[in-house]
């Protein structure tokens, strides 16, 4: 399946069926590739208001990032749903002899990594998606200011769906280091990104009087 070659009506439909893919991780990713729309919407509205000239340069740097982001995370949607197919494929390898199952436990451990490795990098772009939203929505057009919010909080539910599908990869990975490395930059990352949000939240009830 690719991304770029269905309609989205498709989409919800391939991830409804009985298939296991896509999964969360796929629909994460695709989600965060509309909260990274969102921040990019809000930062060219603000490119056309002359009011917000002082602006522009940085909103000009959001709108580069956000489109890397968003293609990024797109093509993970894709990357993540092969990544389950070869966890898949290591599993049904065969294991009769000690050889075979040597290879087996070595390809699933990589396989594995690999399947932790994608919905992380989703949590990666998904903090950066969260620190340009607060940029928008502290200096980018107030008109558009409930979409700056929307980018955050999407971006913030998409951070956790991400981080579980991570996080059920590592259960089962032995490598500790490599448990340990994920599990410290995830935890760095929520963080980050709950103190986005809030700063987003509290931009918001002062520039448009919206409470939370």
């Amino acid at each position: 399946m690719s991304i770029e070659k269905i309609s989205l009506r498709e989409f919800t439909e391939k991830v409804s069926d009985r298939n296991p893919t896509p999964g969360g991780g796929a629909v994460s990713a695709f989600v965060g590739s509309l909260a990274a729309s969102l921040v990019e919407m809000v930062a060219n509205l603000t490119l056309l208001r002359e009011d917000y000239s002082e602006w522009h340069t940085e909103m000009e740097r959001v709108i580069e990032l956000m489109e890397e982001t968003r293609v990024a995370l797109l093509e993970s949607v894709d990357l993540d749903i092969k990544a389950f197919d070869e966890v898949m494929n290591a599993y049904r390898l065969p294991k009769s002899t000690n050889e075979e199952k040597e290879r087996r436990t070595q390809a699933i451990q990589e396989a594995l990594k690999a399947a932790a490795h994608v919905p992380y990098e989703t949590c990666r772009h998904l903090k950066e998606i969260a620190k340009c939203a607060l940029i928008v929505a502290k200096w980018g057009n107030v008109n558009a200011i409930s979409d700056a919010i929307s980018a955050a909080e999407l971006a913030m539910g998409s951070f956790y769906s991400a981080r579980a599908n991570v996080l059920i990869n590592l259960k089962s990975i032995k490598d500790e280091d490599f448990k340990n490395n994920m599990l410290h930059e995830l935890k760095t990352f929520a963080g980050e990104m709950e103190g986005a949000l809030k700063s987003v939240r509290q931009i918001a009830s002062e520039r448009a009087k919206i409470l939370f």
